[in-house]
């Protein structure tokens, strides 16, 4: 098994000799989340970096872009509001392919979340292309619609800048950027549920965009607080106008934060899949990775064994079916 470096001992700590068993599972998906990046770091961070390649090629082109997003809302309001809808296109519209395909990596890695999650053994390149193979024509899907309404976010936002600068009215702008996050917010949420739907089960396009909505109004409150709260520097991007700040979240997002920030909002649509769910409908994928999930006492030990495996060490086994395979 991989030995921990200093810098990884001192920040994380040494797993017990016992970090798998059935006993020291933790108990709630919060704790799950830090026992994930105790004894799953390397892996997850690796995980990340398969991810950003995905993301490289819109990071790339929105910094790409910074000069020319720099140089229109320098220009005065009325020459800006020239060059406004050839900004907005030449920025937004042609960014969704890229969005469609940065969902194809977030297909990939939420499904080895799920494996780590879950405590299922992994082979990082295996499962992260099998969750692509898997769910990716509905994470492409989403993908697609994420960048059309981020687009069109961006538009609002961007109009009522230069709305501002024009007539100076502090009272509609403030109405109009509540609105903004507002809508952002419920995207947000509602895109996090559909694509861990999507990872999760094998459902219809209609059954996965139904279902995620009602699934995201069972817990709208408290799962946007949580999504949106991890997804903060997703936020920056929006709403700042600062190229230095952008440029710097651009970068923190690709060589860190990307794989990352993906876990809590999964781990919270997780927990909704249990409560309205799992629990009656699918009882094998109750509290999976938990103390009280679905796993016997008598399967631990082997289970324990195949996880400490490590992951270079090419596994046999099959992975776990899929919700609703035979169905569809």
């Amino acid at each position: 098994m991989r030995k921990k470096g200093l810098v990884e001992r001192i920040v994380i700590g040494a797993p017990s000799e016992n970090d798998f068993s059935y006993d020291k599972l933790p108990s709630n998906r919060k704790r799950l989340f830090s026992y994930m990046l105790k004894n799953k770091l390397w892996k997850l961070y690796k995980n990340h970096l398969l991810a950003a390649l995905f993301f490289l090629p819109l990071i790339a082109w929105n910094i790409l872009t910074l000069s020319y997003t720099n140089f229109v809302f320098g220009l005065s309001a009325s020459e800006g509001i020239g060059h406004f809808v050839e900004h907005w296109f030449t920025v937004y519209v042609t960014a969704i392919p890229l969005w469609v395909l940065a969902f194809l990596g977030l297909a990939g890695a939420l499904n080895v979340i799920k494996k780590l999650a879950w405590s299922d053994p992994i082979i990082l390149k295996p499962d992260f292309f099998g969750g692509i193979k898997s769910s990716g024509k509905q994470a492409a899907v989403i993908g697609f619609l994420w960048g059309s309404a981020y687009a069109l976010i961006r538009y609002a936002t961007n109009w009522l800048g230069f709305y501002y600068r024009v007539f100076d009215d502090s009272n509609s702008i403030a109405f109009g950027l509540f609105v903004c996050v507002f809508v952002f917010a419920l995207l947000v949420g509602y895109t996090s549920y559909a694509l861990s739907m999507a990872v999760t089960y094998n459902v219809t396009l209609g059954q996965l965009f139904v279902g995620a909505f009602k699934l995201y109004l069972s817990d709208v409150f408290s799962a946007t607080g949580v999504i949106l709260l991890c997804l903060l520097p997703f936020a920056i991007l929006v709403f700042t106008e600062l190229a230095i700040a952008v440029l710097i979240v651009y970068l923190l997002l690709l060589g860190l934060l990307i794989g990352f920030l993906i876990i809590p909002p999964f781990l919270v649509c997780q927990g909704t899949f249990d409560r309205i769910i799992n629990k009656k409908d699918y009882p094998n994928y109750y509290g999976r990775g938990l103390s009280y999930g679905a796993y016997e006492r008598n399967d631990t030990p082997e289970i324990a064994k195949s996880i400490e495996d490590d992951v270079d060490t090419q596994e046999t086994e099959d992975d776990f079916e899929r919700v609703n395979d035979d169905e569809n």
